[in-house]
């Protein structure tokens, strides 16, 4: 851990200590990010490690309309080549290059299996 992190870290759990001498309560729930207790001072809820306020919803009906809109949205995935997919393409080739050679049947359906199972991988990543 940087010493900022541990400067962060020791300024949060003073403040939490801050915040429970001045009335706060201790929650049994973590910050999402940080994993740190929360703390409830006057009907809301912070992390004080992470400094700033957290919301908690029992259930997706209680979300703010525009939560809700956000989560049924899909990710953009970037059309940017992932280091895996990088990589599995670069095995296949590796793959391809040996299958070529390969005269025993027994190599070539192994090197086969291989190179199917990779592509099977490639497109369940794109899938995704």
């Amino acid at each position: 851990m940087s010493n900022d992190e541990t400067k962060k870290e020791e300024d949060g759990i003073k403040s939490i200590a801050d915040a429970l001498k001045a009335g706060g309560a201790l929650l049994n729930v973590a910050c999402p990010i940080c994993n740190y207790p929360l703390i409830k001072v006057d009907e809301k809820i912070y992390c004080k490690i992470c400094n700033q306020e957290v919301y908690i919803y029992r259930d997706e009906s209680e979300l703010p309309k525009e939560y809700k809109q956000a989560l049924k949205q899909k990710p953009k995935i970037s059309s940017e080549e992932t280091e895996v997919e990088k990589t599995i393409k670069g095995k296949i080739e590796d793959l391809r290059k040996k299958l070529e050679k390969a005269v025993d049947p027994d190599e070539i359906g192994k090197l086969s299996e291989a190179i199917g199972k990779l592509n099977q991988t490639l497109k369940r990543m794109k899938e995704e």
